[in-house]
């Protein structure tokens, strides 16, 4: 019998035509590429540029860093899937893999869900913004989502470790590992993992969920009851900025959660078809997530486009010193 560590898993792979999976293919690229690009050049502008040293940048930074965790967990081996057609991934790997990408789901909902209250505060209490919402506090705010993220995770990570894998048809039905698959693929009655996981999907995406939806009603009131000033017009963008990236990242989560559930079947090529395209959907949040921030946030598309040209400037003089000197030689 194999050990743990040697234990292997065959990933799930869309299963169409050549010409399908080679456009499949050349969409994950682009959307690794923009996504780590864009994600590197926002972050560099948030950092160098003091007059975004504020709330709201701190928590689209964080959404920002925990899409690259994301993105990297599992498009990089379905790339390699695509051009090498080697699907197999050591058991080790796929549970470090499904730890990442849940890191990546629970971190963007309670990002999501302080940036909801950071709009609230700053729509029905504007006068007391600058005293509720600190930079201390938003720290603390950012420090403790990624603690919850651990903490909860780490149980349910130490409950599928424990688990025994079947010797025969381990075949992970989606293109990259979840705890609903690899409990499928057990050979032990696996309760109690899906009960942790269903509950704490519960906990930690429906109540957030509940808590976002409580402070939209109470913005949205706010907008009705009072007379619309500058700064609420101002306000009021930001909120349906969010409103975007919230509808993204749920209606992604959702059919991924909801997928694997009703869908229980994963035998015909339909069914894991299905089920590779909804995972796939989730890699679209990072490119969401930075397009509707860069086009509905002027002050951060002026300051990325004044760092991408001081930077295209220092490389090129730089280009040309070294010419120069190869020139002098």
């Amino acid at each position: 019998m194999e050990s743990n560590d040697s234990q292997v898993i065959l990933l799930g792979t869309l299963e169409a035509a050549y010409s399908l999976r080679a456009l499949a293919f050349s969409l994950l690229l682009l959307i690794f590429v923009i996504t780590i690009l864009s994600s590197l050049l926002v972050l560099g502008t948030v950092t160098v540029s003091t007059e975004l040293h504020r709330p709201m940048y701190a928590f689209m930074c964080n959404l920002i860093l925990v899409d690259i965790i994301g993105c990297t967990a599992s498009l990089p081996q379905q790339l390699g899937i695509f051009l090498t057609g080697d699907k197999r991934i050591s058991r080790a790997s796929c549970i470090a893999q499904m730890f990442w990408i849940n890191v990546f789901a629970i971190v963007e909902s309670l990002t999501l869900t302080a940036m909801s209250l950071d709009r609230y505060v700053a729509v029905c209490y504007p006068l007391h913004y600058h005293t509720v919402v600190t930079a201390k506090r938003t720290m603390i705010i950012l420090t403790t989502v990624w603690v919850i993220a651990v903490a909860e995770l780490l149980p349910l990570t130490i409950l599928v470790m424990q688990l025994t894998l079947k010797e025969a048809n381990r075949d992970m039905p989606g293109i990259f590992c979840d705890y609903i698959g690899f409990a499928r693929l057990s050979i032990n009655d696996t309760r109690v993992q899906e009960t942790y996981s269903s509950v704490m999907m519960a906990v930690l995406f429906g109540l957030p969920l509940c808590l976002i939806a409580y402070t939209y009603v109470m913005i949205l009131y706010e907008f009705k009851r009072t007379q619309l000033s500058d700064s609420k017009t101002k306000a009021l963008h930001t909120f349906l900025t969010h409103v975007f990236l919230l509808a993204a990242f749920f209606i992604a989560v959702f059919i991924t959660i909801l997928v694997p559930r009703i869908v229980k079947d994963f035998q015909t090529v339909q069914a894991r078809n299905i089920r590779c395209l909804s995972q796939i959907i989730t890699f679209f949040v990072p490119i969401a997530n930075i397009t509707i921030y860069f086009f509905r946030t002027k002050e951060l598309r002026k300051e990325a486009t004044m760092c991408f040209k001081k930077v295209v400037t220092a490389v090129s003089g730089s280009s040309r010193h070294h010419k120069v000197c190869a020139s002098g030689k």
